[in-house]
């Protein structure tokens, strides 16, 4: 009788896993990508991202090099929502190590206005929308207001400076 409990056990245990690979599957074939180059502003590539698309939001792993050791920095969400006004805001931040090498990552959800700094709505259509990523040096890690230059505009140290974008154009 033992056995049986074990083998109705180990049944359903498969076809939780079954189901859940399912369910897993269907929601990444929904998903859409694109890659592509980080630069400067004058054009010299220093990396690379990757922005996956969802019907219910954004998300982006972005990995550059180039940076200060030492500085601030972050990476903003710039939307440009179709039939719709801009939206900046805020994506990731962290200090750079001694590499001048960083990854980032991040997600926006639709309807999120967490972090928008210029009044716009926030990502509206995350299919239709184009999205650039904008990494942003707020100067050397002031270790009194270092947790404001990560996660805000325009706390620099002495002066901010917009270093580098990636452009990820709707489908």
């Amino acid at each position: 009788m033992g056995g049986n409990v074990v083998k109705r056990r180990i049944l359903v245990a498969l076809a939780l896993i079954g189901l859940l690979s399912v369910v897993l599957i269907s929601r990444a074939g929904a998903a859409t990508q694109t890659t592509s180059p980080v630069t400067t502003f004058a054009g010299a590539a220093v990396g690379a991202s990757t922005l996956t698309r969802t019907g219910s939001g954004i998300a982006f792993s972005l990995q550059t090099a180039g940076l200060e050791a030492g500085h601030a920095v972050t990476i903003w969400w710039m939307v440009f929502n179709p039939d719709g006004p801009l939206s900046v805001q805020y994506a990731a931040g962290h200090v750079i190590d001694d590499s001048g090498v960083a990854e980032f990552g991040g997600h926006l959800g639709v309807g999120d206005t967490d972090g928008v700094i210029n009044g716009g709505p926030g990502l509206l259509d995350a299919q239709g929308a184009n999205v650039v990523l904008v990494v942003r040096d707020h100067g050397p890690k002031d270790p009194g207001r270092v947790d404001e230059q990560i996660h805000t505009f325009g706390v620099c140290n002495p002066t901010c400076t917009d270093l580098q974008i990636s452009m990820h154009a709707a489908g």
